[in-house]
């Protein structure tokens, strides 16, 4: 024989190989593989019912290939030629967000074809549970070769569809990684949501209740688009996981509501910042109405725009705030920081610009921070705010010159009295106008100061001192046992007459005169006040008959 027969004989074996062999190229399960969407599926018509393993056949070869699946929706078809060299149990991960039909068939070498899984999203009974995707079992019962056929429809494929295909082992330890995380970063935001529910409820502030929302709508539109929801009650007619981007929308509304009520801005109504943020959250609002008659593809785009949008103000404003000493922003800032971060690279994710795994985690964790982060900032705009209210009321019951209790908080304390044995003590300052005339009312003020130190030394805790008028003070002294009352009579008495000697000493022109009623010779503390009064005008006049 020639060589020249021989070398044709061996070019026609490689041309007939090469003409009946597969196209598609086989897989040894040996390891873990990763399939990219690089002309992996082709694009079919989609079926009114789910369809069965000749029709995804059938249709499949009268398709053709697309390069990826990024921005794309409809019904897509794949054929994966595996040999599986031992006996064991795989498990195929199509890595899309939306799966509204997901259908996995396997042929043998032999033409025999079983159905493996329906791991279509509103599936009732999932094959295997996997929080921000589907999974389903590849069995071996024994060595063998095959194809593995995957129908997948959904309304839109945001990320490119690869395919991974795990062992058993390895995808326990990703699902255990995977659902652990996810659950504890969505309970930790609906704990948080909430307390600031029952913060609002206990103070009626609007900043409590954006905050619930703000953190409440973030969990629970997490909830839905990991499949947490879905996991718990999933309906054959509806498919949950679009729900969390459609509540987004409605999530970051509260969130620029909540800054715009945290930072005071609306007590601001010329504030740029301020406008900039009520805007928004009309505009995220009426967004996510709109978004509820829109094809879902555009919902998808519009919650990233508004995304990419909050992202740049919220980092605005807690910049801005930092930068004027608010220490609210410290809390806002780093976990808007955080978070803008992890919306970053899963808005990049999603447009293909990175390739990153696990970007859903990250961003959840990062959310499951920052509202923590915001959650504290609340606590302490409520903290400002109680110690503003506690200012206010400090105002309104005490005196701003002398720091004693004023005529409110004396009233206040009357009501209290009810059936208790009380001493009231009515005190007028002798002498005022001729220091105002003579030294001036400046040191008028400093004897009214001077004097209502003097009375808190002396009355002690035997009673509490108030300043009711211009020159006059009265002492409540309540005691626990109406026997108590003429012993405690005597000691007033006893501080009184001390208390006028030593004003006299400091203030020749001047000291006191008073009068004291007890519980006991009156009906009621207003009978015990007029009483007092009469009797502090009866010593006045005997000063001035003395002074004459």
């Amino acid at each position: 024989m020639s060589l020249g027969m021989v070398r044709v004989g061996i070019l026609t074996v490689f041309f007939f190989c090469a003409l009946f062999s597969p196209l598609t190229p086989a897989y040894t399960l040996n390891n873990n593989i990763t399939l990219e969407d690089d002309n992996l599926w082709r694009p079919v018509t989609a079926f009114n019912a789910p369809p069965s393993a000749q029709q995804v056949i059938t249709s499949y070869k009268n398709a053709s290939e697309t390069s990826n699946l990024l921005g794309k929706s409809g019904a897509v078809i794949t054929k994966i030629a595996l040999n599986n060299p031992t006996t064991g149990d795989w498990y195929v991960l199509p890595q899309a967000n939306f799966i509204d039909v997901g259908l996995a068939y396997w042929q043998t070498e032999q033409g025999d074809i079983v159905k493996l899984a329906d791991f279509s999203q509103s599936h009732v009974n999932q094959p295997a549970i996997l929080m921000h995707g589907q999974a389903f079992k590849l069995p071996f019962y024994a060595p063998s070769s095959g194809y593995l056929w995957i129908y997948l429809e959904a309304k839109h494929y945001p990320t490119p569809v690869d395919l991974s295909i795990l062992s058993e082992g390895a995808f326990l330890h990703h699902q255990f990684y995977i659902n652990s995380l996810s659950l504890i970063a969505i309970s930790i935001m609906l704990t948080l949501a909430m307390m600031a529910f029952v913060m609002f409820l206990r103070v009626k502030q609007k900043v409590a209740l954006f905050c619930a929302g703000y953190v409440g709508l973030h969990g629970l539109g997490w909830a839905f688009a990991s499949g947490a929801v879905n996991t718990i009650y999933a309906s054959p007619s509806f498919n949950k996981h679009y729900l969390g981007i459609y509540l987004f929308a409605f999530a970051v509304s509260c969130a620029a509501a909540f800054t715009y009520y945290l930072f005071n801005f609306d007590k601001e109504k010329a504030n740029k910042l301020g406008s900039a943020l009520k805007y928004f959250t009309v505009s995220a609002f009426v967004c996510g109405i709109c978004s509820l008659f829109m094809p879902f593809y555009l919902v998808f785009y519009i919650a990233h725009f508004l995304a990419a949008v909050w992202v740049m103000l919220s980092l605005t404003t807690g910049f801005a705030m930092l930068s004027l000493n608010d220490f609210r922003a410290k809390y806002f800032l780093f976990g808007n920081m955080l978070y803008s971060l992890s919306l970053v690279v899963y808005v990049a994710f999603h447009f293909d610009l990175i390739n990153a795994t696990s970007s859903e985690i990250l961003v959840l964790l990062a959310l499951a921070i920052d509202c923590v982060c915001i959650v504290l900032s609340l606590s302490e705009w409520l903290k400002l705010k109680q110690h503003e209210f506690s200012t206010l009321l400090h105002e309104s019951r005490f005196d701003p010159l002398t720091q004693v209790g004023n005529r409110l908080l004396l009233n206040d304390e009357l009501i209290k009295l009810a059936h208790s044995a009380y001493i009231i003590v009515f005190i007028d300052c002798d002498g005022i106008k001729k220091i105002n005339d003579a030294l001036g009312h400046a040191k008028g003020d400093a004897f009214l100061i001077n004097a209502a130190k003097l009375m808190t030394q002396h009355l002690a805790q035997d009673g509490t001192v108030f300043r009711t008028g211009g020159d006059e003070f009265i002492w409540l002294c309540k005691v626990k046992n109406k026997s108590h009352l003429p012993q405690l009579k005597t000691t007033l008495t006893q501080k009184l007459t001390a208390l006028h000697r030593t004003i006299q000493q400091q203030w020749p022109q001047s000291g006191i005169s008073y009068g004291i009623a007890s519980s006991d010779e009156c009906q009621s503390h207003t009978e015990c006040l007029t009483l007092a009064d009469q009797r502090m005008y009866n010593l006045k006049s005997a000063h001035k008959l003395k002074a004459s």
